[in-house]
């Protein structure tokens, strides 16, 4: 029933009176929200004649004793009168609401509760007329009880989604909670107008009250984090007086719950990307300061099992354009790599290892170029190396070395910014497949006379990098040409070798790619790709 103010009783703010301990047998998810609009208490035969659609009928079943044909008849004869519920006094001439009445009651979906004996049927009728002639006190007792409903949502698997859905049936109205931009997280009842949420976002974030194609709606803002954009929580209906005193409070009191449920989910989410950075950081340490076997059990309860390869993913500064971007916001790659895997659903363990991030994937190749293909377009600043597929975690180490190298190439390779291991030259191939320990003596070799000439190193790296083109070397090094060939001769007399000669070509080509893997960070061999 609703007075001049727009007040309304609902069978779920009777339920919700602590005091009366009454028990909810029956009547589906939707009970609640019935609207009350008196409560009688009736003994006799036809009893529906004697209550107004909406009334709630009160009986301790006096003359349904030991007929269970009456007992169902009872059900449908309220239901078809309209009214709201019935409430059965136990204790007296029924130790439990007989089960005939529960049975048929449940076929119906219709509302009976049982009411203790200690609980006198006088006191639930004046509780329901003082609700329907106290405006006030029935909006503080629905606020109260609509807080008790949807704090009782943390207990199921999906708390947010529990507490949006009870909210909509609460309220009997649908329920939409939503990012800045509009995406729908979680809907709950018929979808509202796509006008109307359009509206929302398009205002700033405060307690809003709209109305657009026939919908009538109130926003608030789910405030977060003070670095994230306010989602909207959204309460809409196409009834007329829909937002009345209720809605807007029953909005605010929602709000903080489900930010609070958020703060509590990145924490949550902060431990276990913790727990998953330790375990990859674990893993990738030598093979001989590890036990494998536990290392395995603890990956496989993070998705990733090795029943298909899994492989090694490094995102690090693209070096090629490491002077024309902004430096790499390495916080900001590991919010967007765990973002897409997550999107994708890519069982992963990541952690930020020498300016980049690293990650253990185990997903189709397919899915994983998807997920990192959206991240280089989200991050022009960076560079993508894929590292060949591995059957145990002790072999993890081997791809994380193919993706270090994959990373630089694709740092220097023009118009790719992911390398996978498959696209290795066969100069890069062999550098991946012999050990740093072993190949390092032979770089030092090549390499070490020309470091102690800066000037004559960046020029051979350049001419590497840029195929062995003089004309955009020189362009690159903003130098003349003439100038870039003085360099290279006396390249070509500190390393004692002639670099027209294929042997010398490939031995400085190795040995660069070899460097530029050992380096890390893409440092050395961004200075020969300006």
């Amino acid at each position: 029933m609703a007075d001049a103010r727009g007040y309304r009783l609902r069978l779920g703010d009777l339920l919700a009176e602590d005091s009366f301990r009454l028990d909810l047998l029956s009547g589906g998810p939707d009970a609640v929200s019935r609207d009350v609009k008196g409560a009688h208490a009736v003994e006799v035969e036809a009893p529906a004649r004697w209550l107004g659609p909406g009334w709630i009928m009160l009986t301790t079943g006096v003359r349904l004793r030991g007929n269970a044909s009456a007992q169902r008849e009872l059900v449908p004869q309220l239901a078809n009168g309209g009214a709201s519920a019935l409430g059965f006094g136990v204790g007296f001439g029924f130790k439990r609401v007989p089960p005939a009445l529960v049975e048929a009651a449940r076929a119906h979906d219709f509302p009976v509760f049982s009411v203790p004996y200690e609980t006198p049927f006088r006191e639930i009728i004046h509780f329901v007329e003082s609700s329907l002639t106290n405006g006030e006190e029935l909006l503080f007792r629905r606020l109260t009880a609509l807080q008790r409903y949807l704090v009782d949502a943390l207990r199921t698997p999906q708390p947010e989604r529990s507490m949006v859905e009870r909210l909509a049936r609460f309220l009997d109205a649908s329920v939409v909670l939503m990012s800045a931009h509009g995406e729908r997280e979680v809907v709950a009842g018929k979808l509202p107008a796509a006008g109307l949420l359009e509206g929302i976002c398009a205002e700033p974030p405060g307690l809003l009250e709209l109305d657009a194609d026939g919908w009538h709606a109130v926003a608030t803002p789910v405030v977060t984090r003070s670095d994230r954009p306010a989602r909207w929580l959204v309460l809409a209906s196409p009834r007329l007086g829909f937002v009345d005193k209720l809605a807007k409070p029953a909005a605010e009191a929602t709000a903080p719950l489900l930010a609070a449920m958020a703060r509590l989910g990145d924490v949550v989410r902060e431990q276990e990307l913790a727990v998953k950075a330790a375990l990859l950081k674990e893993a990738l340490e030598p093979v001989e300061a590890h036990d494998p076997l536990p290392l395995a059990a603890r990956a496989a309860a993070f998705g990733i099992d090795f029943s298909r390869p899994a492989r090694l993913v490094v995102v690090r500064r693209h070096a090629r354009r490491a002077e024309t971007v902004e430096p790499l916001d390495i916080g900001r790659v590991r919010r967007v790599l765990v973002a897409e895997l997550e999107h994708a659903h890519v069982p992963h363990l990541a952690y930020e290892r020498d300016r980049s991030m690293t990650a253990l994937v185990q997903c189709d190749d397919t899915v994983l170029v998807a997920a990192l293909s959206a991240v280089a377009d989200a991050l022009p600043e960076a560079a993508i190396g894929i590292g060949r597929p591995v059957g145990a975690i002790a072999d993890a180490h081997h791809s994380l070395h193919d993706a270090e190298l994959a990373a630089d190439r694709g740092g220097l390779a023009d118009g790719r910014r992911i390398v996978r291991f498959e696209d290795f030259d066969l100069g890069t191939f062999m550098v991946s497949e012999i050990p740093p320990e072993r190949l390092g003596p032979k770089v030092d070799e090549i390499l070490s006379v020309l470091r102690a000439n800066p000037a004559l190193y960046e020029a051979l790296g350049a001419y590497f990098a840029h195929d062995l083109d003089i004309a955009s070397t020189a362009e690159a090094l903003h130098m003349h040409r003439n100038s870039l060939r003085y360099r290279l001769a006396r390249a070509e007399h500190v390393l004692g070798r002639s670099l027209k000669q294929p042997s010398t070509i490939a031995a400085v080509y190795l040995a660069l790619v070899a460097e530029a893997g050992e380096a890390g960070d893409g440092v050395r061999m961004s200075k020969t790709a300006q």
